[in-house]
């Protein structure tokens, strides 16, 4: 009884001291351990995209002379450089909101059909584009690369006032993600509509990002 008594004490103890010696690295004997560098996490993300975006739109014409028929009016491609800044906030475990604001700045070139002949045109265009997801994270935040999965939708802002507004979908990763500064790469397809046209495109985005 005396003999349990002891051993019942003796494993009290080490699992006490079991969580101090956790935070102390193995060194050569007789030199004083030293404390392990514990791994940051951070749930919140800030970062300014910076990319290229590739787009195309068109229209049909449609007319009926004994049956209802419709032909390409127009395309039109747009090829912008892309700016503006981005918030991740968390909401508990792998769910983030993904509040942003993004703008578009290139040159449209168009193909149109002038009731004579097909005539091509360009134009620079500025596109404004405050965008909203649900960003859905992948790993946890103490490892340094975290995937994420995106799917939202945004506003479009045109010349002229135009309006629109556009189905998001995309997905990337955050590096350095242990760091207060890392880099993130994300790919974005968008599909919608403004002015009354279609519009479909990508977005190829890398990110300098803040973290906390």
């Amino acid at each position: 009884m005396r003999n349990l008594s002891k051993v019942l004490v003796a494993s009290f103890a080490l699992a006490a001291a079991t969580p101090a010696v956790a935070q102390y690295t193995f060194t050569q004997p007789g030199m004083q351990p030293q404390p392990v560098q514990q791994l940051q996490s951070w749930n919140n993300v800030a970062r300014v995209n910076l990319g290229v975006g590739f787009y195309n739109s068109g229209y049909y014409d449609c007319y009926y002379y004994y049956g209802y028929y419709c032909s390409t009016g127009s395309y039109t491609s747009y090829v912008p450089f892309i700016v503006g800044p981005q918030v991740d906030f968390n909401l508990g475990g792998m769910n983030n909101i993904s509040v942003g604001f993004t703008v578009a700045m290139g040159t449209v070139t168009s193909t149109y059909y002038n009731n004579i002949n097909y005539v091509d045109a360009s134009t620079s265009v500025t596109v404004w584009e405050p965008t909203i997801d649900y960003v859905a994270k992948f790993g946890p935040p103490s490892m340094d690369t975290v995937g994420r999965f995106r799917v939202g939708g945004g506003m479009l802002i045109g010349p002229n006032s135009s309006i629109g507004g556009v189905f998001r979908i995309g997905g990337g990763a955050s590096f350095l993600n242990t760091s207060r500064l890392g880099i993130g790469l994300d790919v974005v397809l968008e599909g919608g509509g403004i002015n009354g046209n279609w519009v479909g495109g990508l977005q190829l985005l890398a990110s300098p990002e803040f973290h906390f």
